[in-house]
């Protein structure tokens, strides 16, 4: 399961944010996640629960925002949402396609007290 990884890598992030605050308590965890990260959100759930016990986060709601999977055409500079694992253009059927967005894993926000 490389959602635990992922999550040990949010909580870097958190761990690193929170020292630099007075913080009690963090209420809400909010992360996005890129469709290519391949990481389900029942499983990053159970990871970051695992992390979060005996920390600031523990009881903290956590929510997932998927981030979709989008290219642009390096030929006709052409951006779409990428439907398939099949990376063609819908408007000039070119195979070279650069992924813009969807590869994503970000700390976006921490709701704390």
């Amino acid at each position: 399961m490389h959602e635990m990884s992922l999550m040990g890598g949010i909580f870097e992030v958190i761990d690193r944010t929170l020292s630099l605050h007075d913080v009690k308590k963090v209420l809400q965890v909010k992360i996005k996640v890129g469709e290519l990260t391949n990481a389900e959100p029942d499983a990053l759930s159970m990871a970051f629960e695992a992390y979060s016990k005996d920390t600031l986060c523990e009881g903290a709601e956590l929510i997932v925002e998927r981030v979709p999977l989008r290219g642009c055409c390096k030929n006709c500079h052409y951006e779409f949402t990428v439907k398939t694992m099949y990376f063609l253009c819908p408007r000039c059927n070119s195979t070279s396609i650069e992924v813009i967005q969807g590869e994503e894993l970000l700390l976006e926000s921490l709701e704390v007290e």
